[in-house]
């Protein structure tokens, strides 16, 4: 057997390194056994499966291995509680059975020791020499005949006897140190308060410190480090660590050594005291005296004073109980007993004894590092200290009695050897705090002392030390880290380099690190100036944050404090987290600073140094152009003019339509003005209103940037005509450049080049005669055109009378003009803008030129500067002639001269002028560094900047224009809500999206401009196609395909660009159109969105796993890629890309370009080409995948579809008619999709199940049996009918469940309990999917989209590797159960994955390994006891085990329970748990297969060791405020719909709430009130999906008879609120449900995370215990704030608060008579009347399931043709009505079942005469639904 005697800590982790888990233990175990119970060190021991249960709870956390004391087995003294021993205090009759550790235990097992045994002591703690215990004397260790020391005997002495290498000992007057120095270890008494002294049996309370034994200082290092945690909450006394912590002396520490020491006689000890200072002096120290009389004295007190008086309180209560004298040491009784009779008025006498003691030693140790003492004067014989116990006993605490009345920390170290060989030790003492500081010494010391001396462990001489043990790690390496020795240091602003203050950080030491920004949810403030040297202000906020530029510096820690000595108010040093994530120092502003008068927020410069550049081009300037300036646009460009006017300090205010409400624009704006319409005719461009607004905020401008009202000559002049400046143009010139004939005469007068062409054009005769002059082909447009419209080409004389008047229509039509003129057409024209300002007076400069060449149907697409392949003499003669034309006119403010070139000839004409700011602007400003619209304010200001500077351009810059466009289908618009929006972080984007954006289709499409800027064009391009591959935009298709396709064009690359070339381009989108969508076609994947069925978020993903992870290895695809699920009919695909595909799943017809195509093969789709895919033959589902996969956007983790949910795949919904899907392209940045992994392969037909199942063939599938079974829920009988019987599908069978019509279970209860009144309702608990549930007598199998979270049993789970046969079931199918063992279905689900892994093999089967019988579910259960409710362990899967506390009521000391469990498997990151999902009083745990359900059974039994119970429990718990509607139109709606559609007559109807009322004898106001005045803890999520709350009123009065609707209502308004009995739920999305509703309050589901109480991206409102309560609001409120959280600006009503379980216990022991009085109201005679009432109700309801039958009296004409169901399903609506003439194929009705509708055509043309059934009937398949003659 291994011998682990003297291991130390990282001899004993080694060792389990590299041993199995039952080799460890078999060590550990041998170590136990190798303890003897006559060795008087160790009062008890741990037993074998106490020993073993430890083993078990640590191989449970995943992280184990990394702990810091992995396996080390420790001791315990033993007035320190360790649950599962007893702990004495060194008297029998004193012991007690702790219910949980003391917290110094707890942290040593979370740090991953093993608690070997309880140590011998002083009895109490009382003495110093370890003789005064019943349980014997512990000797010395080594010899026999001398004393251990004492108290902590036992502790001393098993760690120098190598049995273990770490133990917990007590250290009030020196117990931690001179046991230490009697047997050769280190012992560390830390500062008091630093190690927690809760559950520490008290010797002197206020004294009292937990201590260390170990056999090195390393080791030493890691105990104090994984033991000095603050825990104030339990120890009055308990003290942090503080921050900036000193871990080490200066490299000369100042070490003082007392002088006239007391040796009580000792001749031998001072000698070795000699030899030892001269260790101490080999640190490097410089050693001094020090008078240590004044502490000596305070010694003294220990024993003499008061404080004798503390002990006695501490036993006072035990002696009380007059305890047999045999068990109490006399010594230690008389010591205690002395302390009786100290009055109240001598404890302050000897406190005020301490103070002036400690008063006069202050300057004295002042400057003082440290002080070296002997650890005791003496080593007594337990002869003498038996003949003298007291005398010997203070002796020994000479040096050891103060210390902790001083608060200092102290070490204790060996310093050699006696001549009798007996030990000897010193101690070092220091300040509070210098623990670690003291360890570094030691450290020193121990180095200088092992090259003299031996140095071997503890008493263990063949043990030697190795030189490294000692050696102490460094502080940023220990488990629990502390600072290093620099702190980094981020500056934002003086302290900058080059800046005032940076002088300061030169004179610290500082070292420059870095220059990066901050994490992009910061805003930088530039303070007021209150002194020479102006301040910055960072703060960080949850919104409209930005990257702020700052310097890292590094500075020595024992500098930093003098450095903060610098900072001045409102300034601090706080925390910042850099763009990297890193977390690092840095200067923050106190909220007085920022929102100070005079503050200015300057994020918007990105930092200090650019806000000063600013400042300074400022400063030219004599006053701001404006104060304030309305913007009358919207979208992206008025978000750029937000910017320049913020930049400015100019007051912004933003007008916007309905739509745009929440729009950045506004956001942005100082001031936001409603123009109250949708449209851009009643918003935008209405001058009366725009002017309104202007007049109304005092706007001193107007700017319009582009569209809308930008070039509008009655819109400039009204401004003008107002006292408004028009930032633009004149009117006058707006009107002449609008028109295009009188453009070009002012153009020709400039002398600029024209188009040959004409003036007006009078009629259709004369524009034949010119355009014949002219020569075809010509251009004939609008005078007033723009936009592209009014503008036509002709290419010969039979068109041009046609094309004439179409133009002069178009012209008239939409602007108001039909003036038409005809131009000779430049063929391959490209179309090149000079970039041009006026000033108003004459002068005009040119800032560069533009290529918007790239053009689709003339708007323009890709811009960019300098226009490629001009030469310099036509781009300066292009300039000069912009000049001239807008010096001419005294052209104003911005315009753009667009000129058509040439190429081949290099020639340019005029082509027209655009009298605004362009779109493409940006691109002129990147080449030349000017903001454009700062220009345009200062000219409109009549302050130019000078005309006459020179416009440098350098590099280039490409823009390209984002849409909300769909270019697979003609460019069609694309509105939507955005669900991600990407953008790269190297490029500007001027726009005004981002998540959750609505985009409308009232407005123009763009989403962005995505503009680089490169040294030249070839790196401009790079940059740009780079900026595409990074972008991504879901939530609507826009034209992002499109322009990755130009910019990665040998076209662009060359520059081979003109106006048309785009007409003529190939593009082939990377995408497939949807022709015909199918019943029910969906985007999945695998393994579907895990991790959040805690909440209420189903998996989704794919009902039938199996066939499509073998699609996506047919066309070898990453399992995770997504594709389609098809159900029951499939649809239409037109590919507009190659792609490979492959289909699987049941039998269908597959077709590829009329082709017929093989299932389960890869196969190839050329563009253009047609996937069609039929009804299914067999099976209900089938599946495609394409190679690559299909790219849309992640959610949680996953590309699945929840459509009921409208998350996840293709716009959270089912594919429709039109929509366009684009395939992966893993290659781009922007695509998370992983690669291929394999070349496409045909699937073996081995591993193709068969699907030939039906009505007549059932289904075989393989359960496991529970979580529920016999006898507790069903009888034996209802087991073996359940298996033996065949179920059938029902109609009413979806992704949410599978209904299963058989017979009706035989029940082993007659009701639910407190869960309800059915045998089948169970308080609320988490289901496993595919679990088996019984909704009353009815069965559904829980499937990928169901609910997580209900109340009804659960007979059988189906098996993992069986759920794809559950996914292929159909209504009509039949099935049989057949139960499985856990290691069958496991080796099931393994094998399956194994043979879709290889691609090879057979369809994994169970053949012949069914069991015989059902299996009892239960795995384990632990009764009832003082420390534990009852707990049941139950199977619920092969996945799954459900844990169960308690009796089936409600009790929140459960949900504590559960909470703690929750919490420790956190903590311990317990390996194989994948999720844990509380119920009320359970909690289901999911697991995988890297742990068995055996070993998950024994971690979960040995964590519940661990949890404690108790009655007073405190949790964090948020009181969360929500408005709430009573009854609002949406509710009631939504009962009446029900009524209508699917019950017309129940006790609920027609009112819900009266219902309430009427069960519960109170009136419909009393239910009104105590919605508004309950409060509901949270239990669970989940409810009715996606974090929708299980909540239950505090007050028990609130808790009220109820029932759920039966059926379920199909549709519940969003927020709406419900009552179920006990229980409120908060609907969180539209969805079924079966609570009674009684109002709506706020969406508290945010999707996309937009509010800001959805932090960390967790879009789910409430957590568990979370206290709810409802405001009352009116509708039109609750309609407001709705629209308010759903576009993330609701702010909710969120106080953070602890619920305390034993206030809550003491305000229901007050209240109990009332409440007593409740529940008496709610039993009997009214309970009975309401059950009753319910029993009657379901009677009813199962009499009328009868479905509609033709009456035989009814008669039709011979021909009549009977019109039969094909589907199951529900009736859900006709398409005709009687008398309706119907062609053949027409469809009559609609019949909906798995959340499919299908249509059932005419079979013949006729008049229907017959409609058989109504709204909410059922048919099934082959039911007459028409009849038509």
């Amino acid at each position: 057997m291994t011998n682990y005697v003297g291991w130390t800590v990282s001899e004993w982790k080694k060792f389990h390194y590299d041993a199995t888990p039952d080799t460890s233990f078999e060590l550990l175990a041998q170590l136990l056994r190798d303890q003897k119970d006559s060795d008087p060190a160790w009062i008890s021991l741990a037993t074998e499966d106490d020993l073993r249960h430890q083993w078990t709870f640590l191989q449970s956390n995943r992280n184990k291995k990394s702990l810091p004391l992995y396996g080390v087995p420790v001791a315990v003294k033993d007035n320190i509680d360790a649950k599962s021993f007893n702990t004495t205090a060194a008297c029998p009759s004193f012991a007690y059975k702790p219910t949980e550790d003391a917290t110094t235990v707890r942290l040593l097992r979370n740090a991953g020791a093993i608690i070997i045994g309880k140590t011998n002591l002083d009895q109490f703690a009382t003495g110093l020499v370890g003789t005064r215990s019943p349980y014997g004397i512990t000797p010395n260790t080594f010899n026999d005949k001398y004393v251990s020391g004492g108290s902590s005997a036992g502790s001393a002495s098993v760690v120098a006897r190598g049995i273990v290498p770490l133990s917990l000992g007590t250290d009030t007057a020196g117990s931690g140190r001179v046991p230490a120095a009697l047997n050769n270890i280190i012992g560390l008494k830390p500062t008091k308060g630093v190690f927690s002294c809760r559950g520490v049996v008290p010797a002197c309370k206020s004294l009292d410190t937990v201590s260390v034994f170990a056999l090195n200082v390393q080791d030493a290092q890691l105990a104090f480090n994984v033991l000095a945690h603050e825990d104030l909450e339990h120890d009055e006394y308990s003290r942090a660590i503080p921050v900036n912590v000193l871990t080490s002396f200066p490299s000369s520490p100042r070490v003082a050594v007392p002088t006239n020491l007391v040796w009580c006689g000792e001749k031998e000890n001072p000698k070795v005291f000699e030899s030892a200072l001269k260790f101490v002096e080999q640190t490097g120290c410089t050693l001094s005296s020090i008078d240590i009389g004044p502490l000596l004295d305070l010694a003294k007190y220990l024993y003499e004073g008061c404080w004798v008086a503390e002990r006695y309180w501490g036993a006072r209560d035990f002696l009380a109980t007059n305890p047999p004298e045999k068990d109490l040491d006399p010594t230690v009784m008389q010591i205690i007993r002395g302390g009786e009779n100290h009055s109240a008025a001598a404890a302050f006498e000897y406190e005020y004894k301490r103070q002036a003691i400690l008063q006069k030693m202050r300057p004295v140790l002042k400057d003082v590092d440290v002080i070296v003492v002997p650890t005791a004067p003496l080593n007594p014989s337990i002869e003498q200290v038996q003949k003298e116990p007291i005398k010997v006993n203070s002796c020994q605490g000479t040096y050891t009695n103060f210390v902790n009345l001083a608060d200092l920390s102290a070490l204790s170290v060996p310093a050699g050897f006696r001549a009798d060989g007996l030990p000897f030790g010193i101690t070092f003492l220091s300040h509070k705090f210098n623990d670690y500081a003291l360890l570094e010494f030691a450290s020193r010391y121990m180095k200088a002392y092992a090259e003299k001396e031996p140095l071997f462990h503890g008493c263990l001489k063949d043990s030697a030390v190795s030189p490294l043990e000692n050696r102490v790690v460094a502080p940023a390496a220990l488990p629990n880290k502390l600072l290093t020795n620099t702190v980094k240091l981020a500056v934002v602003g003086a302290h900058l380099k080059g800046y005032q203050l940076h002088w300061q950080l030169e004179k610290v030491g500082a070292v420059f690190v870095e220059a990066t920004t901050t994490a992009a949810n910061y805003k930088l403030y530039a303070l007021p100036k209150t002194g020479p040297v102006a301040k910055p202000g960072l703060r960080r906020v949850s919104e409209g944050g930005s990257e702020i530029a700052l310097e890292v510096y590094e500075i020595p820690i024992e500098s930093f404090g003098q450095f903060v000595g610098y900072v001045p108010e409102p300034l601090g040093i706080g925390s910042v987290e850099l763009k990297s994530g890193e977390w690092i120092k840095s200067f923050i502003c106190e909220e007085s600073g920022y929102l100070a008068q005079g503050s200015k927020d300057i994020s918007l410069y990105g930092g200090w140094h650019a806000y000063h550049d600013h400042l300074r081009q400022e400063e030219a300037k004599t006053k701001r152009p404006f104060k304030s300036v309305l913007v009358a646009n919207r979208g992206e460009i008025a978000v750029r003019i937000m910017k320049t006017l913020k930049k400015m300090d100019i007051h912004a205010i933003a007008v916007y339509s309905n739509p745009d409400k929440y729009a950045k624009h506004v956001l942005m704006a100082d001031e936001a003005i409603a123009l109250n319409g949708v449209s851009a005719a009643e918003t935008y461009i209405n001058i009366d209103k725009v002017i309104a607004a202007a007049k109304k905020a005092g706007a001193e401008a107007i700017i319009p940037g582009y569209g809308f009202l930008s070039e509008n000559a009655d819109f400039a002049d009204r401004c003008v005509k107002e006292g408004i400046v028009f930032v633009g143009p004149a009117g006058d010139a707006i009107r002449k450049l609008g028109l295009k004939h009188s453009a070009r005469e002012i153009a020709e007068k400039a002398g600029v080049p024209l188009v040959p062409g004409s003036g007006l054009v009078a009629d259709a005769q004369e524009a034949k005669a010119i355009a014949a002059k002219l020569e075809y082909p010509v251009m004939v447009k609008s005078t007033a055109g723009g936009g592209g419209i009014g503008l036509q080409k002709v290419d010969s004389e039979s068109e041009i009378e046609r094309v004439f008047q179409s133009v002069q229509h178009q012209g008239k039509s939409y602007f108001g003009d039909s003036g038409v003129f005809l131009e000779r057409f430049v063929e391959n024209a490209r179309h090149v803008e000079i970039q041009m300002f006026g000033d108003g007076y004459g002068r005009a400069i040119a800032l560069g030129e533009r290529d918007c060449s790239l053009q689709r149907r003339n708007q323009k697409v890709i811009e960019e500067t300098p226009a490629p392949n001009l030469p310099e003499a036509t781009r300066q003669r292009m300039r000069t002639a912009a000049e001239s034309l807008g010096s001419l006119m005294n052209y104003k403010c911005a315009g753009t001269v667009e000129f058509i070139y040439d190429e081949k000839r290099d020639e340019f004409y005029f082509l027209e002028v655009n009298a605004r700011l362009q779109v493409e602007h940006p691109i002129t400003e990147m080449v030349t560094g000017l903001d454009l619209v700062e220009w345009m304010l200062l000219i409109a200001a009549d302050m130019p900047p000078d005309f006459n500077q020179k416009i440098s351009v350098t590099g280039a810059s490409m823009e390209a224009r984002l849409y909300a466009e769909n270019p697979v289908k003609d460019f069609m618009p694309s509105p939507g809500q955005l669900t991600e929006v990407k953008f790269p972080s190297f490029a500007r984007i001027d726009g005004w999206v981002e998540t959750g954006t609505v985009i409308s289709a009232e407005y123009d499409p763009t989403l962005a401009k995505i503009i680089v800027h490169g040294k030249d064009r070839n790196d401009a391009l790079q940059k740009l196609r780079q900026a595409l591959n990074e972008t991504a935009i879901s939530g609507c298709i826009s034209n992002i395909d499109y322009l990755r396709s130009i910019a990665n064009s040998k076209m662009f690359e060359t520059a081979k660009v003109a106006t048309k070339v785009l007409d003529s381009f190939d593009y082939s989108p990377t995408a497939f159109e949807v022709v015909s969508p199918g019943a029910y076609t969906t985007v999945q994947d695998f393994p579907g969105r895990k991790g959040y069925w805690h909440i209420g978020v189903p998996p989704s993903g794919c009902m039938d796993e199996y066939a499509f992870r073998l699609a996506n290895r047919a066309v070898g695809n990453d399992k995770a890629a997504p594709g389609l699920e098809l159900t029951l009919s499939g649809p239409t695909l037109l590919f507009h890309h190659d792609a490979i595909i492959a289909v699987t799943g049941g039998e269908v017809d597959v077709e590829v370009g009329g082709r017929k195509a093989d299932q389960w093969k890869p196969v190839h789709v050329k563009k253009g080409e047609k996937l069609s895919i039929g009804k299914l033959k067999s099976g209900c589902r089938a599946y495609v995948a394409i190679r690559g996969g299909i790219d849309v956007c992640e959610y949680l983790g996953s590309r699945s579809t929840f459509a009921l949910g409208n998350l996840g795949g293709y716009n959270g919904r089912v594919l429709k008619l039109g929509d366009v899907l684009f395939l992966g392209q893993p290659e781009l940045p922007s695509c998370s999709l992983p690669l291929p992994v394999s070349e496409p392969a045909p699937v073996p037909t081995s591993l193709v199940p068969s699907y030939s199942f039906n009505a007549s063939t059932a289904w075989t599938v393989g359960v496991t049996c529970g979580p529920h079974g016999s006898p507790d829920f069903f009888t034996q009988e209802a087991v073996k009918e359940f298996f033996s019987s065949t179920w059938k599908i029902h109609y009413n069978s979806n992704r949410f469940g599978i209904r299963l019509i058989g017979p009706k279970p035989k029940w082993a209860r007659k009701d639910g309990g407190d869960a309800g009144l059915h045998p089948s309702n169970a308080h609320d608990y988490v289901y496993s999917l595919g679990a088996i549930n019984f909704t009353g007598d009815e069965p559904v199998i829980l499937t990928c989209d169901g609910p997580s979270l209900g109340g009804f049993v659960c007979e059988a789970v189906v098996a993992e590797a069986e759920m794809w046969k559950i996914g292929q079931v159909k209504p009509g199918d039949l099935v049989q159960f057949v139960p499985l063992s856990y290691e069958t279905a496991k080796g099931l689900k393994l094998s399956q994955d194994k043979v879709i892994e290889e691609f090879s093999g057979n369809v994994p089967s169970f053949e012949g390994k069914v069991l015989a019988e059902a299996e009892d579910p239960v795995l384990a259960a632990i009764p009832h006891t003082s420390s534990s409710p009852k707990i049941v362990y139950r199977q619920a899967g092969d996945r799954y085990i459900l844990v169960e506390y308690g009796e089936n009521n409600m009790d929140f000391n459960l949900s504590y329970r559960i909470h703690k469990l929750i919490d420790l498997v956190k903590e311990f990151n317990v390996g194989g748990i994948v999720e844990m999902s509380r119920g009320v009083r359970s909690v289901l745990i999911e697991y995988d297969e890297s742990i068995s359900q055996k070993q998950l059974l024994q971690t979960l039994l040995a964590i519940e060791k661990e949890i404690v119970t108790v009655n007073k429990w405190k949790v964090p718990s948020r009181i969360i405020k929500l408005p709430m509607a009573f009854e609002d139109q949406k509710t009631l709606d939504a009962v009446k719909r029900y009524q209508e559609t699917i019950r017309s007559d129940a006790p609920w109807l027609p009112n819900n709430v009266d219902f309430i009322a009427s069960i519960n004898g109170v009136d419909r106001t009393d239910v009104r009130d105590m919605m508004y005045t309950a409060r509901f803890m949270v239990l669970g999520l989940g409810d009715v999906f996606l974090g929708a709350p299980c909540a239950v009123p505090l007050d028990p009065r609130h808790r009220l008879l109820g029932t759920k609707y039966n059926p379920s209502r199909t549709f519940t308004p969003n927020g709406t609120v419900g009552i179920g009995g006990s229980y409120m739920c908060i609907y969180t999305m539209e969805s079924p449900g079966g609570y009674q509703l009684v109002g709506r309050t706020v969406p508290i589901w945010d999707k996309l995370t937009l509010g800001s109480h959805s932090a960390s991206a967790k879009p789910w409102l409430l957590n568990p215990f979370d206290q709810v309560e409802f405001y009352p609001v009116s509708e039109a409120e609750i309609d407001k704030f709705t629209e308010q959280m759903e576009a993330g600006h609701f702010e909710v009503d969120i106080v953070d608060s602890v619920f305390d379980h034993e206030q809550y216990m003491h305000w229901v022991q007050e209240n109990s008579a009332s409440i007593e009085e409740f529940h008496e109201k709610q039993t009997g005679e009214k309970l009975e009347e309401f059950n009753k009432l319910i029993q009657v109700s379901n009677a009813e309801l199962e009499a009328g399931k009868a479905g509609p039958a033709l009456s035989e009296d009814e008669k039709f004409s011979d021909d009549a043709e009977m019109v039969y169901s094909e589907y199951s399903g529900r009736f859900w609506k006709p398409l005709v009505e009687v008398n309706d003439t119907v062609k053949v194929g027409q469809g009559l009705i609609v019949v909906e079942a798995m959340k499919t509708e299908m249509v059932v055509a005419a079979t013949k043309a006729g008049k229907v005469v017959k409609i058989c059934h109504k709204n909410g009937d059922m048919v099934d398949a082959g039911d007459l639904v028409v009849v038509i003659e």
